[in-house]
C-alpha cells in the first residue's frame, strides 16, 4: 500500500512540473457565447450588438469571433452610470403583474 501511495505522489509531482513548463494560452476571440460571458450579457444580446454594428466581429473559418480589444472598446464607449435605473425593467414589469 505504501509503495502505492508513492507511486501517486510522483505522479501528482510530475503532473505539476509538466503543466508547469506548459505555456497558458488565453484566447485573442471569442465565439458570442463566450463573448456574452466577458460582457456579463446574454448571447441574444451579443447577437444584436453584432447585427446592429455596435460590436465589429471577424469570421474565422466561417465561425464570427469578437475580439478581446473590441469587447473592452465596447464597454469603454457605455456611459457609467449610478444610483437607481430610472425607468422599471422588463422582468420587473412581469412580476409585478404577477404579484398584483
Amino acid at each position: 500500500m505504501r509503495a502505492s501511495g508513492l507511486d501517486l505522489s510522483m505522479q501528482r509531482k510530475t503532473q505539476v512540473s509538466s503543466a508547469a513548463s506548459s505555456p497558458c494560452v488565453w484566447p485573442r476571440a471569442l465565439r458570442p457565447d463566450l463573448a456574452a460571458v466577458y460582457l456579463s450579457t446574454t448571447p441574444g444580446n451579443v447577437e444584436t450588438l453584432m447585427r446592429s454594428g455596435e460590436l465589429r466581429y471577424k469570421l474565422i473559418a466561417g465561425v464570427r469571433v469578437v475580439t478581446l480589444e473590441e469587447l473592452d472598446r465596447y464597454i469603454k464607449s457605455l456611459p457609467d452610470s449610478s444610483g437607481k435605473l430610472h425607468e422599471s425593467r422588463q422582468a420587473t414589469l412581469a412580476r409585478k403583474k404577477v404579484v398584483a
